[in-house]
């Protein structure tokens, strides 16, 4: 099955708020290729082409020319394979395009065609949960594997002639090449990167709210006005990055909640439409993978990343890059001590 995604608004300044829709390139029913021109956008600052970001069919156009749209807001749907978002999402209640003189238009149903499943053998399966958990991570549906195991179980035995799912094999492979064409447009910004070790126990939603906290008491730098942390999460598609937006405004309890839920959804490559936009910033914490360091790269309209490994005896190394075109070195030694000032108080 074909899957909806939201070509948005684009940020192309960090003072930039909205955006004026000047005029479409495509309609409803258009076939496009990736690269193709679907819209043109506007600013005080200036004027962009925006491309498609895959191979797909035009599913609605949610403005008209002329509207001002809020950054990361819908300008069009796409209706696409693989070659955009590795996950399926949905709105979440509430969350609208909130687009000013919208005028609907009416959606022309379209078909795409699917990449063939693998056999289903059984809808009911019995695994060892070592085996569960590799076919996950390999990408194979477990109901088509054959079990030889006592009670008609799985084993890991049984994982060396199962069938990688074509459908998840496919997004794995789009979702690597979407995160690396992100590292590869990256490459072009001026940065730098820099690495403290703290002696501090602290887990995932501490850190969130301690970074978050660190980002806004810095409103001389310009940076950031509401604050998005992408998580990097391991999913049965590749990397998944959802946003949580303001964290430092929520309390620990609910923050280590909504990461958990988050978490949970994320590994079964399911992520909520409301979540794939809006990051500022991104953390790839290492701990869980026995590693304790890595240079991280910045993502585009993102102007830090962190990573955070686990070095040993409650060490952990915990690692900053910056966009030296809004950040100078100070700036980054300045951030980064206050994180770690923030966590081990």
């Amino acid at each position: 099955m074909s899957f909806k995604y939201p070509v948005v608004m684009p940020k192309m300044s960090m003072t930039m708020e909205t955006g004026e829709l000047i005029n479409f390139h495509v309609k409803v029913g258009d076939h496009v290729k990736s690269g193709d021109i679907l819209f043109e956008v506007m600013t005080d600052k200036i004027d962009m082409e925006v491309d498609a970001p895959a191979d797909g069919v035009i599913e609605s156009l949610v403005a008209e020319p002329g509207a001002i749209i809020e950054i990361g807001k819908p300008v069009l749907i796409m209706l696409t394979e693989t070659e955009v978002m590795a996950f399926d999402f949905g709105s979440e209640e509430g969350e609208t395009s909130q687009v000013i003189e919208k005028k609907p238009v009416e959606p022309v149903e379209v078909t795409i065609a699917q990449p063939t499943p693998a056999i289903v053998l059984n809808e009911k399966v019995k695994a060892v949960p070592k085996a569960r958990t590799e076919a996950m991570a390999r990408g194979i549906d477990i109901r088509t594997i054959a079990p030889t195991g006592p009670d008609n179980t799985i084993t890991m035995h049984d994982l060396g002639n199962a069938r990688v799912d074509p459908v998840i094999s496919a997004r794995q492979k789009a979702n690597r090449a979407l995160v690396a064409k992100a590292i590869e447009n990256s490459r072009s910004i001026a940065q730098a990167s820099f690495s403290r070790k703290v002696n501090s126990e602290f887990d995932i939603a501490m850190l969130i709210k301690a970074w978050a906290k660190t980002l806004r008491s810095r409103p001389d730098l310009a940076i950031h006005t509401n604050i998005g942390v992408a998580l990097i999460i391991e999913s049965k598609y590749g990397s998944a990055l959802p946003v949580f937006k303001d964290p430092d405004q929520l309390s620990h309890e609910d923050l280590t909640s909504l990461i958990a839920r988050t978490s949970e959804s994320a590994i079964d490559g399911k992520v909520p439409l409301a979540m794939l936009t809006g990051a500022t910033t991104t953390i790839f914490d290492l701990r869980a993978y026995s590693m304790n360091s890595a240079t991280p790269l910045l993502f585009p309209n993102q102007i830090t990343s962190l990573t955070i490994g686990d070095i040993g005896n409650l060490e952990k190394n915990i690692s900053l890059t910056i966009d030296l075109n809004f950040c100078d070195f100070y700036d980054g030694a300045m951030l980064l001590d206050a994180l770690i000032a923030s966590l081990t108080k």
